[in-house]
């Protein structure tokens, strides 16, 4: 691969973009309009919570209020016997929330002295943590109703917030909006771009001229991989300025997990475009392996365990799912490299086996 070539091809590349008003409409406007409309006008729950539950106590009516959690139709509860267990599980997303049962509250509730429950919430998805709290809530309440006893009126539930403590839902959505974001810029714009040559000609010129396979795959991503940064550096900026997103882990995290991602949307849309060679269909291809997983099979929107379980296999299968994890850690809880590095590792191996599939689909067209 000669450097200088790939350069000259990369200058060709850039200054398409910067003639082509719809690449910077898409790179710029769409982000806003995107922050906005899931911003402000989107809503959602879900359905069988994953929860831990801490038993400190082994009195008969902690077993009792136990079990009542254990088989709730609320919950999937995993009963554990130590605070920073349940801490771990919330870190790396294993579990929603965490009910703690404290020591020595059977005692309590015999003598009838006030005793206390606590329910911490992630608050990473603020419509979750309001479920989690009402059922958490409602189990007690039905235990309560079950027991003809004054002892239990001084039991009280004590709710808490980990992560988003103050349950804006940008907060949350923010993950799942930057996925579409790039998802948009770096896959429909080569997807279109690209066909667009097809459609013209231009594609068959340049491969008739002695430019490698690789030379033409790295001309073509290069300008589009800095517009996807620069978009995502746009959308972020505007998100911390209008809505206050936090943002508790590190640019090195974002930087690695978003860099992949980007090289992924960008060979996806090469594939798409090269095996379509028509701006429709390579936009319907765009649509169907990018947009649509993004909403409906990366957690941006619905919870992935609650849905059948040939949805969740299927989910594994797009980068989306990946990246929205590890930027929902990023942005909410910091650098929890277990998630970070597990989703790179994987979205690392998408993105060379998409290579080598290009590859082999330029390959056939020299040929």
């Amino acid at each position: 691969m000669n450097l200088k070539t790939v350069k000259a091809l990369v200058l060709k590349e850039t200054k398409q973009i910067t003639r082509d008003i719809s690449s910077i409409l898409v790179a710029f406007i769409i982000p806003v309009l995107m922050l906005i409309i899931f911003g402000y006008g989107l809503s959602f729950d879900i359905k069988h919570i994953r929860i831990d539950l801490v038993q400190q106590d082994s009195g008969r009516i902690a077993e009792d209020l136990v079990d009542l959690y254990v088989h709730s139709e609320y919950f999937s509860t995993n009963v554990v016997r130590s605070t920073q267990e349940a801490k771990g599980h919330m870190e790396s997303g294993r579990s929603m929330g965490t009910v703690i049962i404290p020591e020595g509250f059977s005692k309590k509730v015999e003598r009838g002295e006030k005793a206390e429950i606590q329910v911490v919430s992630d608050g990473t998805d603020p419509n979750t943590a309001a479920y989690i709290e009402s059922y958490a809530m409602g189990v007690f309440n039905k235990y309560i109703a079950s027991r003809s006893t004054s002892n239990t009126k001084g039991v009280n539930i004590i709710n808490r917030l980990w992560f988003n403590p103050t349950t804006e839902s940008i907060n949350f959505l923010m993950a799942g909006t930057l996925t579409m974001v790039l998802a948009i810029v770096g896959t429909f714009l080569t997807a279109l771009v690209v066909a667009k040559e097809w459609e013209r000609g231009t594609m068959e010129s340049m491969i008739a001229t002695p430019v490698s396979i690789n030379e033409i795959i790295f001309s073509k991503m290069i300008p589009y991989f800095f517009l996807c940064v620069f978009s995502l550096a746009f959308a972020l900026t505007y998100g911390k300025l209008s809505f206050n997103i936090p943002l508790e882990g590190s640019f090195l995290a974002l930087g690695l997990v978003s860099s992949i991602f980007i090289v992924v949307s960008l060979l996806i849309g090469l594939i798409v475009s090269t095996s379509a060679k028509d701006q429709f269909v390579a936009a319907m291809g765009a649509v169907t392996l990018t947009f649509l997983p993004t909403m409906m099979l990366s957690g941006f929107i619905f919870e992935i365990k609650s849905m059948p379980v040939w949805l969740q296999c299927l989910s594994y299968v797009f980068p989306a799912k990946y990246f929205v994890s590890s930027l929902r850690t990023i942005c909410m809880v910091g650098d929890i490299w277990e998630i970070i590095l597990r989703d790179a590792v994987i979205m690392g191996i998408m993105a060379f086996g998409l290579f080598l599939k290009l590859r082999s689909i330029l390959r056939k067209d020299i040929e």
